[in-house]
C-alpha cells in the first residue's frame, strides 16, 4: 500500500510545486482516483454532479464517487496551495449530510478525512494526511479508499477507534498541561519526601521546605527537559494589569514591557543588547547609552536599569543596533506584534480590546487573507495580488511606489478596514494634491472616509473603518464581503487619481 500512496500523491506534490489552478488539480484528483480502483467511464467518479434537494434546489459537490450507483463518499477539493478554513469544512459537512454519508474528504494543502459522528454536532477530523511520499498514514488512507477493499463498515470502526484514540491523546495533553501549569507544587511536593529521607538527619523539615522555596521548577509542553531544570528566582519588574509584555529577539535577548495608551515601551533590566553599532547614525547615541544604562557581563552587553523609550523603534534601534522597526520586531508572549496593539486608526477609535477576540489570531490572519485574496481575485478587477501572511494588514499596489492600499483586520478591537497608504517621503506630493479634491474624491467613493485620521503621524492615510465580530462566522463573512467591495472602490479611484499627479 505504501508504494500504491506514493504513486497516487506524487501527482499531487508536483501539483503544489507547480501552483496549480483549482480545475486543473481537480482533473488530476479524479485520474488519481482511478489509480486506487474508481472507473470514471462507469459513472463511479462523478465531477460536480447536480444533486437534486427538495423541489427546486441543487447542490453540487467537487467529486462524488459511487459504486453500483450507490453514493460511498464525497469529496471537497481546493487548490494545492490554499490554506483550508472553517468554511469548507462546513461545506463538506453539508455535502456529507444531504446525501446521508459518514464519510468526506477534504483535499487541498493536505488530505483530511471527515466522519460525521451520529448524534455529534460537526462532523470529526480523524485523520490528516501531508502531501508527501513515504508516510505511513497515506499507505492507510489508500487502503481504506481503494475499491478493491472499500467498506463502509470498514471506515466507521476505522473512525470510531481514531476518535478514541483522539480522546485518550486529549486526555493525556490536559494531563499534561496541567503538570506544567503547576510544576513548581508538583515537582515540589515530590522531592521533599525524597529530601528528607536523604539529608533528614541534617536539616529539618522547616529547612528542607525553606530552599525547595528559593527554587523554580519548569516542565517542558514537548517532552524535552528545559535548558534550565531549577533556577533562583529574581525579582521582577512590577507589571500593571494595561501593559503588554513583549521579547525582541533580532540581534538581541530583550524584555519589555509597551503601554498601549501612551505607546512607549520599556526595556527591562537584564536584557542583552547587541553590543555592536549597525549604522554610523546610531553610533553616538548608543555609546552614550552603553556608558549610562548597561554594562559587560559574561561577555554581553546587559541592561543594568529599565530604560523607558517614547516607542516601540526607539527601543528596538537600542537593542538592535540599527535601524529597526520596533512595531515589527517586537512580540508579545503569544508571537503577535505589537502592530496588533496599535491603535492609529484616529482619535476616534477606542484603545481598549474587545473581549470578544479570536483565539488564535496568526492562524485565523491567515486565513481571512486567503479567503480575501480567493474573492478578490474572482472578481478579476485587480490585477496583482500578494500572497497572505499572518498579519493584520493587506497591502494592494496601485501603481505607484510608497502609496498603496492598506487592508487591515484588526482581531484585537474586532474591526477592519480600507487605507491609503501614503509613505513620508512622498507625503508631500500626493496628500496636498488629493487633499485639494476631496470633494470630489469622496463622491467618487460613495462615502466619506477618515483624511489623515492620525495627524500626529508623518505617514498619512485615507481610512473607512467598519466594526463587527471576527468571531462571529456571518459577521466575518459580511465584513470579507464588504472589504472586497470597498478595496475594489478604493483601487478604481485611487489608481487613477494618483497617476495624474506628477512626482
Amino acid at each position: 500500500m505504501q508504494e500504491k500512496w506514493n504513486q497516487f500523491v506524487y501527482v499531487l506534490c508536483e501539483a503544489k510545486k507547480k501552483d496549480v489552478d483549482e480545475d486543473t488539480y481537480h482533473t488530476l484528483i479524479e485520474n488519481q482516483l482511478q489509480l486506487l480502483g474508481w472507473v470514471m467511464y462507469k459513472g463511479e467518479i462523478c465531477h460536480k454532479p447536480n444533486i437534486p434537494i427538495g423541489n427546486s434546489k441543487f447542490i453540487q459537490p467537487d467529486i462524488l464517487v459511487k459504486n453500483e450507483g450507490e453514493d460511498q463518499f464525497v469529496i471537497e477539493v481546493k487548490r494545492p496551495v490554499h490554506t483550508q478554513s472553517e468554511r469548507e469544512c462546513v461545506q463538506l459537512e453539508s455535502y456529507m449530510r444531504q446525501l446521508k454519508l459518514d464519510v468526506g474528504i477534504y483535499i487541498g494543502e493536505h488530505i483530511e478525512v471527515f466522519y460525521d459522528k451520529p448524534k455529534c454536532k460537526d462532523a470529526v477530523s480523524v485523520m490528516k494526511v501531508p502531501l508527501e511520499m513515504d508516510i505511513k498514514r497515506g499507505a492507510r488512507f489508500v487502503e481504506l479508499f481503494s475499491k478493491e477493499k472499500f467498506s463502509k463498515d470498514d471506515i466507521v470502526e476505522f473512525c470510531e477507534e481514531r476518535i478514541q484514540e483522539i480522546q485518550r491523546q486529549n486526555s493525556l495533553n490536559e494531563i499534561k498541561e496541567s503538570l506544567i501549569a503547576d510544576a513548581q507544587t508538583q515537582i515540589a511536593e515530590s522531592l521533599k519526601p525524597y529530601l528528607m529521607e536523604k539529608y533528614g538527619n541534617s536539616f529539618s523539615e522547616d529547612e528542607i521546605k525553606g530552599m525547595l522555596a528559593t527554587m523554580r521548577f519548569t516542565a517542558s509542553i514537548d517532552g524535552h527537559q528545559t535548558e534550565t531544570i531549577a533556577i533562583v528566582p529574581k525579582t521582577q519588574p512590577t507589571i500593571e494589569n494595561n501593559l503588554i509584555k513583549c521579547i525582541l529577539t533580532r540581534n538581541a535577548d530583550a524584555k519589555g514591557v509597551f503601554n498601549p495608551v501612551s505607546k512607549s515601551l520599556t526595556v527591562l533590566k537584564g536584557s542583552s543588547i547587541n553590543p555592536n553599532h549597525l549604522t554610523k547614525k546610531v553610533e553616538k547615541k548608543r555609546a552614550q547609552q552603553f556608558e549610562e544604562l548597561t554594562i559587560i557581563q559574561d561577555g554581553k552587553r546587559i541592561v543594568k536599569q529599565d530604560v523607558e523609550f517614547d516607542s516601540p523603534s526607539g527601543a528596538a534601534v537600542f537593542c538592535v543596533g540599527g535601524s529597526a522597526n520596533g512595531w515589527d520586531v517586537w512580540k508579545d508572549e503569544s508571537g503577535r506584534e505589537l502592530n496588533e496593539y496599535r491603535c492609529d486608526e484616529g482619535s476616534k477609535k477606542e484603545t481598549h480590546f474587545d473581549e470578544k477576540r479570536v483565539k488564535d489570531p496568526r492562524k485565523f490572519q491567515l486565513e481571512f487573507w486567503a479567503i480575501f485574496k480567493e474573492k478578490l481575485e474572482v472578481t478579476g478587477r485587480i490585477p496583482t495580488l500578494q500572497t497572505p501572511r499572518p498579519q493584520n494588514w493587506y497591502d494592494v499596489r496601485i501603481g505607484r511606489q510608497k502609496i498603496f492600499l492598506n487592508i487591515v483586520c484588526n482581531t484585537q478591537k474586532n474591526f477592519v478596514g480600507v487605507k491609503l497608504y501614503i509613505r513620508n517621503p512622498v507625503v508631500s506630493v500626493y496628500y496636498p494634491a488629493l487633499l485639494a479634491k476631496k470633494d470630489e474624491i469622496n463622491s467618487a467613493l460613495g462615502c466619506e472616509p477618515e483624511w489623515d485620521s492620525n495627524p500626529t503621524a508623518k505617514d498619512k492615510t485615507i481610512a473607512l473603518f467598519r466594526q463587527t465580530d471576527l468571531t462571529d462566522s456571518d459577521k466575518r463573512e459580511e465584513a470579507l464581503d464588504w472589504l472586497v467591495k470597498q478595496t475594489i472602490i478604493f483601487y478604481s479611484v485611487f489608481s487613477k487619481v494618483v497617476k495624474k499627479i506628477s512626482f
